[in-house]
């Protein structure tokens, strides 16, 4: 059974999330969640890893799940947002590791580029790290539309539903698959999953002027030089995708995350791409031969 745990920021600010403990637990695995979604959908996931014997802490982001009351505090981000998230993830994984076992820290999607971000500002606050439908290469792009975003956005549609920003941001991805029947058919191939999420209330929900604002000042400054230069070249990384995922160029994006991260030194760097494989290859057909891979890297 799931149990809400809660992460307390230096902020005052406090986000939640669910934890599944594992019978006999041989390691930790904490994540932090993709955009317009939230934990408890990891639910099947999470399961399936404990019977492997891993504990599971999965956080919820601001706006999302468990740290969004109702339908209308859905999408809304405070000032600082990705940064105040990757401290939180810093302190899921301190809260982790005091059982004493190796902890994997895990990011899908939004989630991997906040945990591009921990590697960056908090080297070695887990063990492993696992980057999941992620991206990279893309700075100049980042920093105009964090440029635009500052033009768009301001204290009076801060927590509105932005259209105009979201299309911009993720209205491109729907377009880049053939004979799609919806507009979200790039998160998997398989047409009941897209049902499934397009159903729930929950997930989907269009992001606010806020939110935007906030993420794209976080990814303006995950790939810059410096930001990098943060990484400590001990890190052991996991990368994972879809091969046919728009989000990560088609491969391209991961593949730059290899290329530049064992430029800077990193010497255990491992790239999985999974062919004919969307956005969330986690909730795709073949689900569970991504659990068993993640699942192996985790125990390795």
């Amino acid at each position: 059974m799931a149990e809400i745990f809660e992460i307390h920021l230096p902020s005052g600010e406090t986000l939640k999330g669910y934890h599944w403990p594992a019978k006999e637990p041989k390691a930790n695995l904490t994540m932090i969640t993709g955009m317009q979604e939230y934990a408890f959908r990891y639910d099947l996931m999470a399961q399936y890893f404990t019977s492997q014997g891993i504990n599971v802490w999965i956080l919820d982001a601001f706006g999302q799940g468990l740290n969004a009351p109702t339908e209308a505090d859905l999408q809304k981000w405070p000032k600082d947002a990705f940064a105040k998230t990757v401290d939180a993830i810093h302190l899921m994984n301190q809260m982790a590791k005091k059982n004493g076992l190796p902890t994997t820290q895990a990011g899908h999607s939004m989630g991997s580029f906040m945990t591009q971000s921990r590697l960056e500002r908090y080297p070695h606050s887990a063990d492993k790290t696992i980057l999941i439908g992620s991206n990279g290469g893309q700075r100049a792009l980042m920093v105009t539309a964090k440029a635009l975003s500052r033009i768009l956005v301001n204290k009076r549609n801060w927590n509105k539903p932005n259209p105009t920003m979201t299309n911009l941001g993720v209205g491109a991805y729907g377009k880049g698959i053939k004979d799609r029947k919806t507009d979200l058919d790039w998160l998997s191939y398989d047409e009941e999953n897209v049902r499934k999420y397009i159903e729930d209330p929950y997930l989907g929900h269009m992001p606010t002027g806020g939110f935007w604002h906030e993420f794209l000042k976080g990814m303006a400054e995950i790939w810059s030089k410096k930001a990098l230069k943060g990484i400590a070249k001990d890190e052991v990384v996991y990368i994972t995708a879809g091969e046919e995922d728009p989000v990560g160029q088609n491969g391209k994006g991961p593949r730059w995350l290899e290329k530049t991260y064992k430029k800077l030194g990193l010497t255990d760097v491992t790239l999985k791409l999974y062919p004919h494989m969307r956005h969330e290859i986690h909730n795709e057909k073949e689900k569970e031969m991504v659990y068993n891979d993640l699942c192996a890297f985790i125990l390795k």
